[in-house]
């Protein structure tokens, strides 16, 4: 009767490979067990302890017999049988799988950094419109769940079209800047400080009623026109204050919003 057939090397090593942690800890956990009962012996219920007392004197308890260790293997396959083509099989396998890990943590980076990049407006650094809807819809669902007062505030940046025509878009681009920097650098950081777009910004005030949020606005607005441009040009913004009201969607707000802002402008 012919020997049945064994498994190629290359066989051996990707199931040595696909096994090899399993197996060494099962091995690793059956050594540590019959060491613990070569030291202390078993424990229940009638068993024996090393200090037991038999007719006044002490007895050691017998020793128990050490539990038979399996002869280290892998997949089943003896050590002796771990050729060094397997070996190296094994290795191979083990950088693959080192640098799969690589590639994987490098593949997470990229894409975290690419979602802040999709949230973040190129030039201020702040959130940008998508992100900032997105923040107010959990503003309003906070709203919704806790009735607890928090506010938008629309602020949108005085003359821009002007400074572009007279200084050139680098220059409203510096009117721009300065205004995120001020208002990014006086709000709480559970406020939330958004770009809508072109001139427009929008920031939510939490925990904060319509009148309080006002006062913030005319706060922060006053700031930014008393802090001098480094270049000297003229930066004011008008602002627009709403409550965030629970029958409210973000877009609903943000109109309701700049309409306030809009009519504060014509007051002026």
């Amino acid at each position: 009767m012919d020997e049945p057939t064994r498994p190629d090397e290359s066989s051996r090593a990707r199931a040595a490979g696909v096994a090899f942690g399993g197996e060494i800890r099962r091995q690793r956990r059956a050594y540590d067990g019959s060491l613990k009962m070569k030291v202390t012996g078993p424990r229940g219920p009638g068993a024996a302890r090393p200090a037991d007392k038999v007719g006044g004197a002490r007895q050691a308890a017998p020793a128990e017999p050490a539990a038979a260790i399996d002869a280290v293997s892998i997949a089943g396959i003896p050590e002796s049988e771990l050729t060094p083509r397997v070996r190296s099989a094994l290795v191979s396998l083990m950088q693959e799988v080192a640098d799969l890990r690589r590639e994987l943590l490098e593949a997470r980076r990229k894409m975290a950094e690419l979602q802040s990049l999709a949230s973040m407006d190129p030039l201020l650094g702040v959130l940008n419109r998508r992100a900032f809807v997105g923040e107010l819809n959990r503003a309003l669902a906070m709203v919704q769940r806790y009735q607890q007062a928090s506010s938008l505030v629309f602020v949108d940046l005085d003359n821009l079209k002007k400074i572009n025509d007279a200084y050139g878009h680098a220059a409203g681009d510096k009117a721009l800047a300065h205004a995120s920097s001020i208002i990014a650098s006086n709000i709480r950081q559970t406020d939330v400080f958004g770009r809508l777009g072109g001139d427009e910004f929008a920031i939510i005030l939490t925990n904060t009623p319509k009148h309080l949020a006002a006062q913030k606005a005319q706060s922060l607005a006053a700031l930014i026109k008393a802090t001098p441009e480094p270049s000297g040009l003229p930066v004011s913004v008008t602002c627009g204050v709403v409550e965030i009201a629970a029958d409210l969607t973000a877009e609903s707000a943000l109109m309701a919003a700049d309409k306030v802002m809009y009519e504060e402008k014509r007051r002026r």
